[in-house]
């Protein structure tokens, strides 16, 4: 069975751009994969068709050799637009996987290790307590025990009490709606310089957060050193980490309690399913990253069915209504806060194409952008 053709997809999505892969084989199975990267779908699209030349003809099946091929092909490794654009083809390829043998992907990967899994709602963006609380409440209502929210303003490198404050409100508002037994974790998006994350640590550390997700800069492993050793509150990191290699300084520095690669960005299924095992190893759990759309969705769940170390799953369940006007499925929460095992083969999932041509992203439709109080550009 031979890979027929490769098309790219970059389109609007419910709240940011999207990029899917759809992956044609000689004898008509078609797969679909997802590298969504914010802000990039264009030149993450341009990846899929230009790599679609290189793995043509190459067999469907054996995906480990088209990943090989992918990624040992280019001169330039890692960058997060080629890394993202192997990772859509790569999912695609196990999509038709287990598509042949009438298998879902995580049986393929050795067979689900839980009965069902933890999801938390990301209730999204907010420095205002009252919002957070009103989001947290909505969330509680339709069953989940858990929840992220991203209570920072664009930061500066040096802050005062205000900022503290502030944070601080929105910590305390949300742990009083999930109550003593109830989960949130908070996002500071890397925002932060280590003396700003180390305070800000210290100061919601009475609020019990779950994590602290990229508390610093990813590209900065010695400031993240800094926060780790001063953290009681566990650190979280990794959605902008794109392979293992990439990781492995995270494991073998002990820089992190949770890591969190993302499958439309970090080279896909197959990597993935490395980099748990290597976190696995380290005592580190594995939380993967999944704010895009729903075929990442559906590799993410798929993923944390397979993963011994898996700890809980991000879902946007308040864009599922609008994911399925183009997909013919989305995570579904039972209504305890836990998704039960996919059953369909390959990821399950199917993508109208049709709809996709009618959501052709517009350029410059999405540019998430940041300012500090002082007008100067913060980090998104």
């Amino acid at each position: 069975m031979k890979i027929l053709s490769v098309t790219s997809f970059a389109v609007g999505g419910p709240l940011t751009d999207l990029c899917f892969a759809k992956v044609v084989t000689n004898t008509g199975i078609v797969g679909w994969g997802e590298g969504s990267l914010p802000g990039k779908c264009t030149a993450v699209a341009a990846g899929i068709t230009e790599l679609s030349s290189l793995i043509s003809g190459m067999s469907a099946i054996q995906t480990e050799r088209v990943w090989q091929r992918m990624v040992r092909h280019s001169y330039w490794k890692a960058g997060p637009i080629l890394s993202s654009a192997i990772a859509a083809i790569d999912m695609a390829l196990w999509d038709i996987k287990g598509k042949v043998y009438k298998a879902p992907v995580h049986e393929l990967l050795g067979g689900a290790l839980r009965e069902r899994v933890w999801l938390y709602a990301n209730i999204g963006l907010s420095n205002d307590p009252s919002e957070l609380r009103t989001r947290a409440e909505r969330a509680l209502a339709e069953g989940y025990t858990a929840v992220k929210f991203y209570p920072l303003p664009a930061v500066m490198s040096l802050e005062g009490p205000r900022a503290y404050r502030s944070v601080i409100a929105c910590c305390e508002a949300v742990r009083d709606v999930v109550g003593a037994d109830g989960a949130f974790c908070l996002d500071f998006h890397g925002r932060c310089t280590p003396n700003v994350a180390v305070q800000m640590e210290a100061a919601v550390r009475h609020t019990q957060p779950l994590w602290i997700e990229e508390p610093t800069a990813p590209e900065d492993i010695g400031a993240l050193q800094r926060v780790q050793e001063k953290s009681v509150v566990p650190i979280a990191t990794g959605e902008r980490y794109s392979s293992r290699w990439q990781f492995r300084e995270i494991f073998e520095r002990r820089l992190a309690d949770v890591v969190q690669p993302d499958v439309a960005n970090c080279y896909g299924i197959s990597e993935m399913q490395r980099i748990a095992a290597m976190a696995e190893m380290y005592g580190v759990a594995y939380a993967p990253h999944n704010p895009n759309g729903p075929v990442q969705d559906q590799a993410s769940l798929h993923l944390a069915f397979a993963a011994q170390n898996f700890s809980i799953l991000e879902h946007r369940h308040d864009v599922a209504p609008e994911m399925r006007s183009f997909a013919s499925y989305a995570i579904t929460n039972r209504g305890d806060g836990y998704a039960n095992p996919p059953t369909a083969p390959g990821l399950g999932i199917e993508i109208d194409e049709e709809a996709l041509h009618s959501m052709l992203l517009r350029p410059g439709a999405f540019l998430p952008e940041s300012f500090r109080l002082d007008g100067s550009i913060g980090d998104w």
